[in-house]
């Protein structure tokens, strides 16, 4: 039993430590609903729960007179059954006085007197209904005027509801036509930054092909002018090449003829040195040429 015992109060702990655990996730979850649900404002909720109130405050009165109108209407019957009884009785009376009037006897007149006194206890007790009747129907007056009372209580309740909601609407709609508001002016200012993203991205683009379109034309240019180079040294090393072979072709036969000439210039030398030598001999011989 002791076992038991412990068993069950463990068990109870481990329950008790459970529900803590889960009660921290359970009140955040409610306050996040309570969070994500609008607030009403407290003259709003104030004035539908007085407007509810109202109503089954008319409801109530409303039930009331239904109530004693439904008493009313038994109590008629009662009136009329009871009424009728009295006839029987009134009629019972002639009978019996209409008997003794034609036997006098002490047994006649008792019959008389007692249903004299049975017709007077049904007069009183038709009476008492009636009284009873009339009590009911000031009771469905009264009914009737607190259920008028209680329905314009209800349409001021009313009234000051349709009020507060309507106030609480036009709030909302101002706070709604301002958040309106708002979302353009961001997307406008959102609408601006893309626009101004876009030009700024067109003038990157623009400048980014302007200065390709210049790396490449000075590329392009930078080619030309190497070509030009190359081709114009081209030119210059096949012309000087040229122009060295033609000198040489030129030069050559020039040499030939210089060497050609100092041949004969030797010889004529040589031819004029006997002259010379005759010259100088007649010279010495004392002779001189003409």
């Amino acid at each position: 039993m002791a076992r038991a015992a412990k068993k069950a109060a463990s068990k109870r702990a481990t329950r008790k430590k459970a529900a803590a655990r889960k009660t921290p996730a359970a009140k955040t979850a409610a306050k996040k609903t309570t969070a994500k649900a609008p607030a009403v404002p407290k003259s709003v909720s104030n004035a539908e729960s007085k407007f509810k109130l109202q109503d089954k405050a008319v409801a109530q009165a409303e039930k009331k007179v239904s109530q004693a109108e439904v008493r009313l209407d038994r109590q008629k019957k009662k009136i009329e059954t009871e009424d009728g009884k009295l006839g029987k009785l009134r009629a019972d009376l002639a009978a019996r006085r209409d008997k003794a009037k034609k036997n006098a006897t002490a047994a006649a007149k008792r019959a008389v007197d007692t249903a004299r006194g049975k017709m007077n206890t049904q007069r009183l007790k038709l009476q008492d209904l009636r009284g009873e009747s009339k009590v009911i129907r000031a009771e469905i007056q009264a009914a009737k005027q607190v259920v008028t009372r209680e329905k314009k209580k209800l349409r001021t309740a009313q009234r000051n509801l349709s009020t507060k909601m309507r106030d609480y609407e036009r709030k909302l709609a101002k706070k709604a036509k301002a958040a309106q508001k708002k979302a353009e002016q961001k997307a406008k200012s959102a609408a601006r930054k893309a626009a101004a993203k876009e030009k700024s991205a067109a003038k990157k683009a623009a400048a980014k092909k302007k200065t390709t379109a210049g790396k490449s034309a000075a590329k392009k240019t930078a080619a030309k002018k190497s070509s030009t180079a190359k081709k114009s040294a081209a030119k210059k090393s096949t012309a000087g090449k040229a122009s060295t072979a033609k000198k040489s072709t030129r030069k050559a036969p020039a040499r030939k003829t210089a060497a050609r000439k100092t041949t004969p210039r030797k010889k004529s030398a040589a031819r004029k040195t006997p002259a010379r030598k005759q010259s100088t001999t007649g010279n010495s011989d004392g002779t001189t040429q003409s």
